[in-house]
């Protein structure tokens, strides 16, 4: 089935639908790329410091990254430099999210994974 004109102008605009959105930001390691992006040190973000502080394998990492790009959270910057360096950052798509990260991380304060019971 392929995208109708309206469908595709609306990813270029960075528009997700609701379904597309929930079934994104369910996917492994998803939340954790976005919140590490959107609540640090606002400034582009390599690659290899994602991997190294999210321990997460090259290739999810690359899929998700990809994927994010894609629906218009992240902007992609690849320098052709010996070796490759490519640098990601917030859209301000991702930014009108800041928000919605804060109030995650307060509740996590609150109800985090200890008073959850959840394994770590």
């Amino acid at each position: 089935m392929s995208e109708s004109g309206t469908e595709r102008a609306a990813k270029q605009r960075g528009a997700v639908d609701g379904s597309e959105l929930f079934s994104l930001l369910g996917k492994a390691h998803t939340l954790a790329i976005l919140r590490d992006i959107l609540l640090g040190a606002h400034q582009p973000v390599r690659f290899g410091e994602l991997q190294e502080a999210l321990d997460i394998s090259p290739n999810t990492l690359s899929r998700r990254l990809d994927e994010l790009v894609e629906v218009g959270f992240l902007e992609r910057t690849q320098y052709e430099e010996i070796p490759p360096r490519v640098e990601y950052e917030a859209t301000g798509l991702l930014e009108e999210l800041e928000p919605t990260f804060r109030e995650l991380e307060s509740w996590m304060t609150t109800h985090g994974a200890e008073q959850l019971d959840c394994p770590e």
